[in-house]
């Protein structure tokens, strides 16, 4: 009686790993990260379309990136082995207001030609992903098939506009991003 327990205990033990592995991956949420120069060059692919949309008021360009909102991921969105980075970033004030939209820059990670290389980084996609009523958490990305998944907060009702409190997931397909890297919003 004992080992038939034991061996269902470890049946179900490895059914749940195998479930759990199944269902969706989860980024690595990385702290900081080594060679910020070339990063900002490499995320500078993206945001300088939208740099040069920006709006002028009689106190000069407005706008500009909520620096310490950036987050970086680790993430293989293109199943080839290989962790893809992922930048979340927040733009505020573009239109002279005080409006604010989450962008995602992704960059594929390329096999490296020769061992010495290290892992080389293309520009994928630059997409706006949130906006003010829909808070994209930059801390959280995930994967499951060919998905993004975002936590995130809305309105609730009675909620002020400064502070949205219902927990909601934000699915964004990987074949929808903008690869033209000019931020398109993605709904």
């Amino acid at each position: 009686m004992t080992s038939v327990k034991k061996f269902n205990i470890a049946s179900l033990f490895i059914l749940l790993i195998f479930l759990f592995s199944c269902t969706k991956t989860k980024s690595n949420y990385i702290q900081d990260l080594d060679g910020e120069l070339f990063m900002n060059d490499l995320v500078a692919i993206g945001t300088k379309q939208i740099y040069k949309s920006r709006g002028s008021s009689e106190f000069g360009v407005c706008g500009g990136e909520y620096e310490a909102a950036r987050k970086y991921h680790l993430l293989d969105i293109n199943d080839d082995g290989y962790d893809d980075l992922l930048v979340f970033i927040v733009l505020e004030g573009f239109d002279c207001t005080n409006a604010y939209a989450h962008y995602l820059f992704i960059a594929t990670a390329k096999e490296p030609k020769y061992d010495t290389d290290g892992i080389i980084y293309e520009p994928h996609s630059f997409s706006q992903i949130g906006s003010r009523g829909l808070d994209i958490d930059g801390e959280y990305f995930g994967k499951k098939k060919n998905n993004l998944i975002f936590k995130a907060l809305t309105y609730n009702e009675g909620d002020a506009l400064c502070c949205p409190s219902k927990n909601v997931k934000k699915v964004v397909s990987i074949s929808s991003l903008d690869k033209t890297f000019m931020g398109e919003g993605i709904y």
